[in-house]
């Protein structure tokens, strides 16, 4: 197995990567800094009492700093399951949706809306989604040889 190029790793969406190259490169180190992020945030500033208070300075940074990252590791872990990477696009997009559908439906009241419904069940959509690719992207091995997005990252 050849050596990690953790610049093509993390900027390119080209390519193939292995299930412990996902792990070990991309999915752990999102998680611990996300995590370290979160942690920092709750020192610095306390625990959030709301919803509304969740992301602080340092996790929005990590969040920053991690998305490009995540979206060319996850991309290059779909192909090697020859699965096509507008599936994270699609992800994204959801993600999206439902972001701006809660940005848009906030009342400052306990009422449930109808805008408010149409954004949890976005985001349990998103949710749902986000597991359908991570899931496969962690415990599924590979396609064994070449496919159509490069050579078995493991042959080489």
């Amino acid at each position: 197995m050849k050596q990690t190029n953790l610049w093509a790793l993390y900027t390119s969406l080209q390519g193939r990567i292995s299930k412990r190259t996902y792990l070990l490169w991309v999915f752990v180190p999102i998680v611990v800094t996300r995590f370290l992020a979160g942690s920092i945030d709750t020192a610095l500033y306390g625990s959030p009492s709301s919803l509304s208070e969740l992301g602080g300075p340092w996790e929005s940074a990590q969040m920053l700093l991690m998305f490009w990252p995540g979206v060319a590791g996850t991309v290059k872990r779909l192909h090697d399951l020859e699965i096509n990477a507008k599936h994270v696009a699609g992800m994204y997009g959801v993600w999206a949706l439902a972001i701006t559908l809660f940005l848009f439906n906030r009342t400052g009241s306990d009422l449930v809306t109808p805008g408010l419904l149409a954004a949890l069940v976005t985001a349990v959509l998103a949710i749902i989604y986000t597991l359908y690719l991570l899931i496969p992207c962690c415990l599924k091995q590979g396609v064994q040889g070449a496919n159509s997005y490069g050579p078995d990252p493991l042959d080489e």
